[in-house]
């Protein structure tokens, strides 16, 4: 007798799968030169190009981002109790929430005055597009 397919399993691996891709698209595109140098040269990478690389980047993280919305969804009792707390767990995990709002807002902050550690990420990706494919 096969049991019906679950939709949380499905909502974790497509979240995973979906991450994983998005993880390596978004890497390649760091390493890969600017568009127009890109086209130059014809630049391929597992037989795509930095418009094709760009295309599955976009399309994984729309559907990551579907994935991880549906997850909170399917578990959000899980997400209530972690900021809730429950019997076993009366104040819930507040502080680890708390910790990692922080370090989204730090990152989002650093991005939008160009400070490191997110400027040096820009820093790489704008090396390997100006300094290290400069023909």
């Amino acid at each position: 007798m096969s049991k019906a397919a679950s939709s949380r399993a499905a909502a974790v691996f497509g979240a995973g799968f979906s991450f994983v891709v998005m993880f390596f698209s978004g890497l390649f595109l760091v390493v890969a030169p600017k568009g127009s140098l890109a086209k130059e040269i014809d630049w391929t990478l597992a037989g795509l190009s930095r418009d094709g690389w760009e295309a599955v980047h976009l399309g994984t993280s729309f559907l990551f981002t579907l994935f991880a919305v549906w997850h909170v969804v399917i578990h959000w009792s899980v997400v209530t109790n972690f900021l809730t707390g429950t019997a076993m767990h009366p104040a819930g995990h507040r502080r680890e929430g708390l910790a990692m709002f922080v370090i989204v807002v730090f990152l989002l902050v650093t991005a939008i005055l160009d400070l490191p550690p997110t400027a040096w990420l820009v820093e790489l990706n704008e090396y390997f597009k100006k300094e290290y494919w400069a023909l």
